[in-house]
């Protein structure tokens, strides 16, 4: 009998971009997503809760100090068909939802965080939390404050994690119904980072979605192609960190090969109870 080789995990990450941390959402087996939290500056790791439902990538956000996570989840079976939808704000690496506002179905943003102390939405408006209640200090916006509006098919999917690259330092070089061209240079050197992102309609390695990724360098020395990966970015170390195949590397940029920093592939669903911090909204950012 043949064994089949279990399919690696997929990652995300969402850097912070205030503090020196990043939260890693990892999806696989089906149906079962991890939050995780990155101390960037050390490589430290807490891995956090598991929720049993679809976390969707493209339609959740970190805020700007690493302290709030807004997700888009949706769980099949047994919740009532105008529950099976929610954003949910929590404390990573934790899902416990300080805030939830109930959706019901798949075609809405998620939500977005603007700004360090505000939040979008989507299109739904200014409605209050179905359950919980947002502290003084966190606001929520209009799509006036957002960026970048979708006109595409693909605009659930579109619509928060462009703004989200729009916000962090990338710039929108090429837009068409299915494939998008960006590039964000280094913070400090000489070093531009380019992302091909494409939708092919069918699943496969990472999801619907290929991402390709180069770096170049505004001093001849040629481009370093990366190639595929399910996120890629420059840290705030200014390191060019990316995951692929269930594992965060990081690419040598003198060497043009990467190191592995994390290898999450060995994780297994294990529900656990929080801590009673994940129950409490932070601090308001400084």
């Amino acid at each position: 009998m043949i064994s089949v080789p279990d399919a690696p995990c997929r990652l995300f990450v969402y850097l912070a971009r205030e503090s020196p941390v990043a939260v890693v959402l990892r999806r696989g087996p089906t149906d079962w997503a991890r939050l995780s939290l990155w101390h960037t500056d050390s490589d430290r790791f807490e891995h956090g809760q598991w929720l049993k439902g679809r976390v969707y990538e493209r339609r959740s956000d970190l805020s700007a100090d690493g302290s709030l996570f807004a997700a888009f989840i949706r769980q099949s079976g047994g919740q009532k068909s105008h529950r099976d939808t929610w954003i949910a704000v929590s404390r990573p690496p934790f899902f416990s939802a300080l805030a939830v506002w109930f959706v019901g179905g798949t075609y809405h943003t998620g939500a977005f965080f603007p700004a360090r102390s505000s939040l979008w939405l989507g299109f739904s408006a200014e409605a209050p939390a179905d359950i919980g209640r947002l502290p003084s200090w966190l606001s929520i916006v209009s799509a006036r404050d957002i960026a970048y509006i979708d006109g595409t098919s693909e605009w659930t999917e579109r619509t928060v994690h462009f703004n989200r690259l729009i916000r962090d330092g990338w710039t929108l070089l090429e837009s068409e119904p299915y494939r998008t061209l960006w590039k964000r240079r280094h913070p400090s050197r000489p070093l531009t980072l380019h992302m091909m992102h494409s939708f092919e309609n069918l699943e496969i390695a990472g999801g619907r979605y290929v991402v390709e990724y180069s770096v170049s360098s505004e001093t001849g020395e040629g481009e370093q192609v990366i190639g595929q990966a399910t996120w890629a970015d420059w840290d705030q170390r200014g390191r060019l960190v990316f995951a692929r195949q269930g594992k965060l590397l990081h690419w040598q940029l003198e060497s043009g090969t990467p190191d592995e920093i994390a290898d999450f592939n060995g994780q297994e669903p294990d529900p656990q109870p929080v801590p009673d911090v994940a129950g409490s909204w932070p601090a308001p950012p400084g």
